[in-house]
């Protein structure tokens, strides 16, 4: 054992005829020369990477690990480091968060912006809360995300039965007829604008005027002349009234527009049976024979011309007039004697007498009046047998 053959601080015991060594922990061999591995039997855990060294071995852990063989999973959670009430999840040498609603980032740091998608509808301006906005609707929008626009016409706004038309934050009525306003608070018939007594009717944008007889106007406010048109005939004078006229009518004239003649013939002015023809303010009479006289009251003196001849007396009557003849004439004025009219026919001559007359007629007739053709075959003049044929103050013979 002189010298210590055992190397390492190895301790030599002798052996009968030889020795042997007592090794410190760490090494073996005979002499003690031989450094034992410690990391021969990988101690290391986790990919840990093991430093051998006398009797012992050190771990040089990889990230995410400790302990002597590198056996302890580091708790990256330890340091809470998940904000924002994020829950941690340990893994190896790192962590992951599960955020709480509303947040997002590796540690939940950062505040999820809910109002980047714009959710606020019609220009409604938006404020982001923690997993939440809220929305401040421009005027006339209501809702969670302002998507309802505010009935304006809920409240019924639109007076005297105007309909109302919602709008944005707004409203429109239309009027009933008759009614005008924003809200159709104005009445158009109060106070009633027509005038002279006339109703007030609606009537589409506005109102209209129903004229009491006798006006006219939009407002009724005229009255109607109603002697424009000349109503009174006959050169009558128009005095205009309300809803009337009255005729100052030219004498000879009567009515409401003059339009009668005064019948001047009723009662009839014409005496003894005269026809009374009406005139304006005046009468004519048309007399029967045997009157004259604007009213037919001369009786005519139908003798005044001495109608009665030959020394007839005349007698007056109406229209008439009658001769008293002395003896010897006829006739409604005495004119007739007995040959007038002629009373010798066939071209016989009358010579008047008194009281009578007498007829010299021409050859081939006789008789007072002429009336017989004298028979010339009287005796029969035609010899041998031949047939007389009378003529006038002749005859002819047919001869066998």
């Amino acid at each position: 054992c002189l010298p210590n053959p055992c190397g390492n601080g190895g301790t030599c015991v002798p052996q009968p005829g030889d020795y042997s060594c007592s090794c410190v922990d760490g090494y073996s061999g005979s002499n003690c020369e031989i450094d034992i591995d410690e990391c021969a039997t990988n101690p290391c855990m986790n990919g840990g990477t093991c430093i051998d060294d006398v009797n012992q071995f050190t771990c040089n852990c990889a990230d995410g690990f400790s302990g002597d063989r590198c056996q302890n999973d580091i708790d990256n959670c330890t340091t809470n480091p998940c904000m924002n009430g994020g829950k941690c999840f340990d893994g190896v040498n790192s962590f992951t968060c599960a955020c709480a609603a509303g947040y997002t980032g590796d540690t939940c740091e950062t505040d999820i912006d809910d109002c980047a998608s714009n959710p606020c509808m019609h220009g409604g301006t938006c404020t982001d809360g923690v997993n939440s906005f809220s929305c401040a609707c421009a005027d006339g929008y209501t809702g969670d995300i302002c998507d309802t626009d505010i009935d304006d016409c809920a409240l019924n706004p639109c007076k005297h039965g105007g309909t109302c038309t919602d709008g944005v934050n707004q409203f429109t009525c239309n009027c009933a007829d008759g009614f005008t306003g924003d809200i159709c608070q104005n009445d158009l018939c109060l106070p009633n604008p027509c005038a002279n007594s006339a109703s007030c009717s609606p009537v589409v944008d506005g109102y209209k005027c129903i004229c009491a007889p006798g006006y006219t106007g939009q407002l009724c406010e005229i009255d109607i002349d109603e002697c424009a048109s000349n109503p009174c005939l006959n050169g009558g004078t128009c005095t205009d009234g309300v809803n009337s006229y009255t005729c100052a009518c030219e004498a000879g004239y009567t009515g409401d527009t003059c339009g009668t003649d005064i019948n001047d013939c009723d009662p009839n002015p014409c005496m003894n049976g005269g026809t009374c023809t009406d005139g304006v303010n005046s009468f004519t009479c048309a007399c029967v024979d045997g009157y004259t006289g604007d009213t037919c009251g001369t009786d005519i003196d139908d003798c005044a011309t001495n109608p009665c001849m030959n020394g007839g007396t005349c007698i007056d009557g109406v229209n008439s007039f009658t001769c008293a003849c002395v003896a010897g004439y006829t006739g409604d004025t005495c004119d007739i004697n007995d040959c007038n009219p002629n009373p010798c026919l066939n071209g016989g001559t009358c010579t008047d007498g008194v009281n009578s007359f007498t007829c010299t007629c021409v050859a081939g007739y006789t008789g007072d009046t002429c009336t017989t053709d004298i028979n010339d075959c009287d005796p029969n003049p035609c010899m041998h047998g031949g047939t007389c044929i009378d003529g006038v103050n002749q005859f002819t013979c047919n001869c066998t």
